[in-house]
């Protein structure tokens, strides 16, 4: 077991303590990094899809199944790998490994003939490992440096995934018209080895391991600062008293549900707007106004995650996407791209949620663990939500009853975190 910060020796002065702002800025920063490459991948494939089903005569279907599988073992990856993010040199170690794998696997997927070879290299690999990278980062590292500003930092470090969503499909789309699609994976990989693999090197896994604090604030400022938001201690629960306890998995449930739609309704943005009569063109720009509403509204959830009880924000963003969701049914003509601007600020919002309803609830001090036991079950729900509103969509030509089980998913989310907070944090035994 890790020591505690007041056991552990003073630590030297280096250049982290000589920078004129706060270390943890730094984590923020490659957190954005990583999670703009870890994202671009996904929002990438969009576009590099039909050109390699043209080439090597796939079907759409086994293109995009790659992407499941990414999912599915990011899950696996990150019950496998977070946990090394508790050790003091854990983190740094294993998201500069995984993300030698990740480019790697990125390079050689512009070489594959056959589909099993895609699946292996991006849904195998690049998932597996995904678990031990960014996400391993932007949930269990950027958490660890900041109490009062944690909001706006796991927003700020998030808004990542978003930008690669409003500023990659164009140049990637240039980049395979220009030079085919094996050269969109070789600039994939490019970005993964500058902007992933390179800042790993500088990762720290908390602000106590450089003899600092969270924020950059003394123990004293800090619950100053905090005392009319939240008085006494941070929790710091174990994982296996977390995943005893009853709150551990009324939490559960509710990320499962909050996040069924985190995936599918974003995914199929362009497709539900050919849904309602718009021509790709229209369609496509449906899609970018999600993408620029979901990076934008990351410092408004941010913001208010610093003033208000988690169990206020994630049931008010459950309660705003339950409202959300099914209003592409009713709106048409230009009104209806008010809707993927509503989508873009409903789902930055989950994302938040996600990340800091576990050092919220349970700490710092072993985030490592208990995201790498409570991460799997979202992910597998997302997962299951892109294949089942196109599964529905074949059989009735209809996203409609699809959305309406989004809103409902959404809504028993705040349900369940409303159950939720009835219920005490668990304590570690001394």
């Amino acid at each position: 077991m890790d020591s505690t910060p007041a056991m552990q020796a003073p630590v030297p002065q280096t250049w982290r303590h000589r920078l004129p702002f706060f270390h943890g800025y730094v984590m923020v920063a490659i957190g954005f990094s990583m999670m703009f490459v870890s994202n671009g991948i996904n929002w990438s494939l969009g576009v590099i899809a039909n050109p390699m089903r043209e080439d090597l005569s796939w079907t759409i279907s086994e293109v995009f199944a790659g992407l499941f599988l990414r999912i599915l073992m990011g899950a696996l990856g990150a019950f496998a790998l977070t946990r090394f993010a508790d050790s003091p040199n854990g983190a740094r170690r294993t998201v500069f490994i995984t993300g030698l794998f990740i480019c790697s696997s990125l390079a050689l997927t512009s070489q594959v003939t056959e589909v099993w070879q895609f699946w292996l290299l991006v849904g195998g690999i690049t998932g597996f490992m995904s678990g031990g990278h960014a996400l391993l980062f932007s949930a269990a590292v950027v958490p660890r440096w900041f109490r009062k500003y944690r909001g706006r930092a796991v927003a700020a470090a998030t808004m990542g995934s978003s930008t690669a969503a409003f500023v990659l499909p164009t140049p990637v789309a240039f980049l395979v018209g220009q030079l085919g699609w094996e050269a969109a994976w070789i600039m994939l990989a490019c970005l993964s080895l500058t902007m992933s693999v390179l800042p790993s090197l500088l990762i720290v896994r908390q602000p106590e391991d450089l003899g600092m604090h969270p924020d950059g604030m003394s123990p004293e400022a800090l619950r100053q600062a905090q005392g009319e938001r939240q008085t006494g201690e941070e929790p710091s629960v174990d994982a296996r008293t977390a995943v005893r306890s009853r709150l551990f998995w009324l939490l559960v449930i509710t990320i499962c549900f909050a996040t069924t739609s985190s995936m599918s309704v974003p995914a199929l943005m362009a497709p539900l707007y050919e849904w309602k009569g718009f021509d790709p063109a229209q369609a496509a720009l449906g899609a970018t106004i999600y993408g620029l509403f979901s990076m934008t509204s990351r410092f408004f959830w941010g913001w208010i995650a610093d003033k208000v009880h988690m169990a206020a924000l994630a049931a008010g963003v459950g309660l705003f996407n339950t409202i959300t969701f099914p209003l592409l049914i009713v709106l048409g003509g230009g009104s209806a791209y008010v809707y993927a601007a509503m989508v873009g600020l409903g789902v930055s919002g989950l994302v938040v949620v996600q990340s800091l309803v576990w050092p919220f609830f349970f700490g710092r001090q072993h985030l490592g663990a208990i995201v790498g036991v409570s991460r799997p079950f979202p992910v597998f729900m997302s997962a299951g939500g892109v294949l089942f509103m196109p599964l529905i969509f074949d059989s009735t030509g209809s996203y409609s009853l699809s959305l309406v089980a989004m809103s409902a998913a959404a809504f028993l989310s705040v349900v369940f975190m409303l159950i939720a907070v009835r219920n005490p944090i668990p304590r570690t035994a001394a």
